[in-house]
């Protein structure tokens, strides 16, 4: 599987430049293929294809909802390789958890939204702090307790599933953990890290 190789969705910036014709307009001869011959001389209909987009605008190629809507993030190992990708999309009082992993060690292994947004790999990633809890909240499971993923013996896993234990706008620049749930030390190790960005 492919991951990402950036922790915010692809798009591309549309510039259109509008340049005032000072001459005479030529006349074009024929018309492209589905294309109606326009009756003003000189022009012929606009080709469209594509998004719809105004100068300036820019164009979501990947369809991921809009930057009020959702975050995402890339999950980068201690090593500064990236091994995963995960998405959060606000649907109404629900938000739509989406996580794919490649290149990871085979087993149970946890996904948790930690409180501060700082993955510093000399450390363990233990400058992501400790699990997000929203609105005072204090019960466990903490708010941001994912889930599990089983990733299998390829080194890969995907998962999704939806909660109301937060909003997106709650967890943009909160860092988000893959753990290992079962080392040999009994301690779930800190294995990736990725600091939740608004999707633009």
């Amino acid at each position: 599987m492919t991951v990402r190789s950036t922790n915010r969705a692809s798009t591309v910036q549309v510039i259109a430049a509008v340049a005032a014709a000072g001459g005479a307009v030529l006349a074009l001869s024929a018309c492209t293929p589905n294309e109606h011959a326009s009756k003003v001389e000189g022009t012929t209909p606009a080709v469209v294809t594509g998004d719809q987009v105004a100068p300036g605008d820019v164009v979501n190629k990947d369809h991921i909802p809009n930057a009020a809507e959702s975050a995402t993030t890339t999950l980068v190992d201690k090593d500064g390789n990236r091994v995963g990708f995960v998405s959060f999309s606000q649907e109404g009082k629900t938000v739509a958890v989406s996580a794919r992993v490649s290149n990871v060690k085979p087993g149970e292994h946890g996904l948790h939204i930690h409180s501060v947004g700082k993955c510093e790999a000399s450390n363990g990633f233990t400058s992501a702090g400790g699990h997000l809890q929203v609105n005072g909240r204090t019960e466990k499971p903490e708010s941001g307790d994912l889930m599990n993923m089983n990733v299998l013996k390829d080194g890969t896993a995907s998962a999704s599933y939806t909660t109301e234990a937060f909003t997106v706008d709650q967890i943009r620049g909160k860092a988000v953990i893959l753990h290992d749930l079962a080392p040999a030390s009994g301690d779930a190790v800190r294995l990736a890290c990725g600091v939740l960005r608004q999707t633009s």
